[in-house]
């Protein structure tokens, strides 16, 4: 086949994509992996990436979400990104080089939360803190108080006064109940208020000790889920050491939990006592007042209205945790949206029968992802697979929508049952299905269909 190589256009495109990259990738990745690419050739829709040499080849693999991100985000005309070793460049210009790589996610995407934490020391923590969860989108209530009031106080803190009195923070309650949120608040409000402090979020499920040997130069470390913690006794000690280095270098340390610090199962002593030394908080069940306050901030974030018959029938029917009370909401939402009904006491009862006291663990992502296959005609692995065609997209990402309301399951979880998608790429997935669906209404009657059948 021959053809000239198109270079402008091309090389403006990879450097656009390159400049997304930049701001969502910590510096040592981009500098190491990426900074060193250069613009081959563009071939109709096809861009060819140069990788310096077969070390690299792992670079479209590990960044294809992010890649694609950028590449929807900025609106290219670009179906595929393809790397390629100089032996295979048509354009036998010195500058650059890149590693061969199959066209973009053909190999499958293997970076999920060990992309996200390979330098935890990332200045931005861009990819790693969730920007809805703030401080002013919290709801306080008397089972809570507390637990926000203290995190509060340690972003000030910060900020202000680094204090030992509340380090660690250790916040614990059973799942749904805002811990993660209040986590990622801390987070949130210490980069607003310092953009260039280092803060780190991380689940302890992803803890290493390579990992670990990074967090020596940060300014705020967030653990998640220390529940979870699975390392082996050295690991554990290395994590101790680097808790007690940061605690006496003044540096803030917050950690979550389902349970208290004794309670914690196989988690060293040394630990345990750790956990204790500053401030321990914990989250109560939600009361009725707490439970209406957050669904009708939940409404008004929807710019939308819920009378307070219904958000108190609601709130009085489910008593599980904030997750439940949400998605519950939802499903009145869409059922209502998907039938251009307005909200009232009658059509709630009518639509939350088959949702409020249910079992809803019964629904998994894999009959969610099952039944959008089944819906569009195509099969689980097409869905999971990271192609970037239109006809696979939508269903994908109405897939992950779905996935966040009729389940349990974190976004951690969700984008490691889509081919190892990055927590970051769900979030940004379920944004744009939701957009799409708001300016396509032909959509509602799939999304009932859908809805229905899993419920």
């Amino acid at each position: 086949m021959s053809f000239v190589p198109v270079a402008t256009a091309g090389l403006n495109n990879w450097n656009l994509i390159l400049i997304a990259l930049e701001k969502k990738i910590n510096r040592e990745s981009y500098e190491m992996w990426l900074k060193p690419t250069r613009f081959s050739y563009l071939e109709g829709k096809k861009l060819f990436v140069r990788i310096p040499s077969s070390d690299f080849q792992h670079v479209g693999d590990r960044y294809a979400d992010l890649i694609q991100e950028a590449i929807d985000d900025l609106g290219l005309d670009v179906d595929s990104v393809t790397f390629i070793t100089p032996a295979e460049d048509l354009d036998p210009s010195p500058s650059g080089s890149i590693p061969k790589q199959s066209p973009l996610g053909k190999a499958g995407v293997r970076a999920t939360a060990q992309e996200l934490n390979q330098s935890p020391s990332d200045r931005t923590a861009a990819t790693q803190l969730n920007p809805r969860y703030r401080f002013d989108s919290f709801v306080i209530g008397s089972g809570n108080q507390f637990a926000a009031a203290a995190s509060q106080a340690i972003a000030r803190s910060v900020v202000e006064r680094p204090s030992k009195t509340y380090n660690p923070l250790f916040l614990y309650g059973k799942a749904g109940m805002g811990k993660t949120h209040l986590i990622h608040a801390i987070g949130n409000d210490v980069k607003q208020k310092q953009p260039h402090s280092s803060v780190v979020y991380v689940s302890s499920r992803n803890l290493t000790d390579e990992m670990m040997s990074s967090y020596r130069g940060i300014d705020v470390l967030l653990i998640d889920d220390i529940q979870l913690l699975t390392g082996d006794k050295r690991t554990q000690e290395e994590l101790f050491h680097i808790l007690k280095f940061l605690r006496e270098s003044g540096k803030q340390i917050v950690v979550g939990s389902d349970c208290p610090p004794e309670e914690l199962p196989n988690v060293e002593d040394q630990l345990q006592s750790m956990f204790k030394w500053g401030m321990i908080g914990d989250i109560q069940p939600l009361d009725l007042e707490t439970k209406v306050a957050i669904l009708q901030k939940k409404v008004k974030d929807e710019q939308m209205q819920l009378p307070s018959d219904v958000a108190s029938f609601i709130a009085s029917s489910v008593w599980t945790n904030v997750r439940d009370l949400e998605n519950t909401l939802v499903q009145l939402i869409t059922w209502c949206r998907t039938r251009n009904t307005e909200i009232t006491l009658t059509v709630a009862q009518q639509c939350l029968r088959k949702f409020v006291g249910t079992q809803k663990q019964d629904i998994t992502i894999e009959t969610i992802q099952q039944a959008v296959a089944d819906q569009f005609g195509m099969s689980v692995v097409d869905l999971k697979q990271n192609k970037i065609s239109r006809q696979i997209k939508m269903p994908r990402q109405l897939a992950m929508y779905l996935a966040t309301q009729l389940t349990e399951a974190s976004l951690i979880e969700i984008g490691k049952q889509f081919g190892g998608k990055h927590r970051s790429t769900v979030i940004r997935s379920i944004a744009k299905f939701d957009e799409y669906w708001r300016m396509n209404r032909n959509l509602n009657k799939t999304v009932s269909e859908l809805m229905d059948a899993l419920s």
